[in-house]
């Protein structure tokens, strides 16, 4: 039976969820609203088919949104109010993508131009140039290999790769743990077959230790990586990275290979940071170069952190994922703008992240 305090606590999130966003913001005023998308496209994207997509009226309907409330500002501008001890609270909006797909430069640059926005695009330095296919696109290659396929034959796939326990879990073991996205918020369609969705759900949260084994099952299913890439070229181009420089974007730096930092040694990890700012600054010029964690950042020491800054002074400010949590000046937190979960509208999203505890300030904060 619920009891009565678990029956307030309810009632009280819930009513701090359909709280106005006009409310929240005089509230708790924020020194920024960081928004984190990752692609924008009104065609079918194979490599990512089986992840939330928006299309190109969702965000500008967003855009919209957001400029009817809110002030739009800079990198630049960010770096500046975060330098300063006096920090202004006005809830100004900063835009950013993460990962570098090509529609950046295709589709979501032309688009925020014509808007007069400006935008950070954090790049995975592995994919540029279309060398290496991003795990997470081969899986969704996978995925759509495999729903086409009787269960019969995709089976006997896995029996041959030595995946039958990826179809067939053991009764009562754990699922692992997620790194990507879960299998609620992928696109699957009505007529999956229900056999496939342990396999499924391991591909959708693939661990980069896995990689390889993702690479054998997609040539198994007759994917050729190679000549997708050739033909999709999914991922941006240094030219194109250097041309959205070139007009007017800042281009940041999304780690090497995209794998979680807290479960890297700490060599490894600040290897990922250091590294691949440094080719984003190569590409680019820019004095500093911004960096976006890959997945999130929780759990990564911030004294560390403060010390990599201090050591390659052309680290930019870190962005993370936590939506509207107080961090340190030098970590911009970032709600993410596609529809995970069940909020369908940006107003949703923005509500459900001024309503988490962690959004409010802590004693002893400015």
């Amino acid at each position: 039976m619920i009891s009565l305090a678990q029956s307030a606590h309810k009632f009280a999130r819930q009513i701090l969820h359909i709280a106005p966003v006009m409310l929240w913001r005089k509230l708790v005023p924020k020194t920024e609203l960081g928004f984190c998308y990752h692609i924008v496209s009104d065609c079918p994207v194979p490599h990512i088919k089986h992840y939330r997509v928006l299309n190109t009226a969702t965000f500008e309907s967003d855009l919209d949104y957001l400029h009817g409330r809110f002030e739009f500002i800079t990198y630049g501008q960010l770096v500046q109010r975060r330098a300063s001890t006096n920090r202004i609270r006005d809830n100004s909006v900063i835009l950013t993508f993460d990962d570098g797909f090509a529609e950046c430069a295709t589709v979501v640059a032309p688009l925020l131009r014509r808007h007069g926005l400006s935008c950070v695009f954090f790049v995975i330095t592995n994919l540029i140039d279309n060398q290496v296919i991003f795990r997470e696109s081969a899986a969704s290659l996978c995925i759509e290999a495999i729903v086409q396929m009787p269960f019969e034959q995709v089976e006997s796939i896995a029996a041959e790769l030595a995946l039958g326990t990826r179809l067939r879990p053991t009764p009562g073991a754990a699922l692992p743990e997620p790194t990507t996205l879960p299998l609620e918020v992928a696109d699957l369609g009505p007529e999956l077959d229900p056999r496939l969705l342990p396999l499924l759900h391991w591909l959708l949260q693939l661990s980069a230790s896995e990689e390889g084994l993702v690479g054998r099952l997609l040539a198994r299913l007759g994917v050729d990586s190679r000549s997708y890439l050739q033909k999709a070229q999914p991922y941006l181009t240094t030219e194109q990275i250097r041309q959205l420089h070139a007009d007017g974007f800042v281009i940041g730096a999304h780690s090497c290979s995209h794998r979680r930092l807290q479960d890297l040694p700490r060599a490894d990890a600040e290897h990922e940071i250091v590294e691949s700012c440094r080719i984003i600054r190569n590409i680019t010029g820019q004095t500093t170069v911004p960096f976006a964690f890959p997945y999130f950042g929780g759990g990564l020491d911030r004294s560390w952190l403060a010390q990599l800054r201090e050591q390659h002074d052309f680290i930019g400010l870190f962005f993370d994922t936590d939506g509207l949590r107080e961090d340190e000046p030098f970590v911009v937190q970032r709600i993410f703008g596609e529809r995970f979960s069940r909020d369908r509208t940006l107003d949703a999203i923005l509500r459900r992240a001024w309503a988490r505890r962690s959004a409010w300030p802590r004693r002893g904060r400015p």
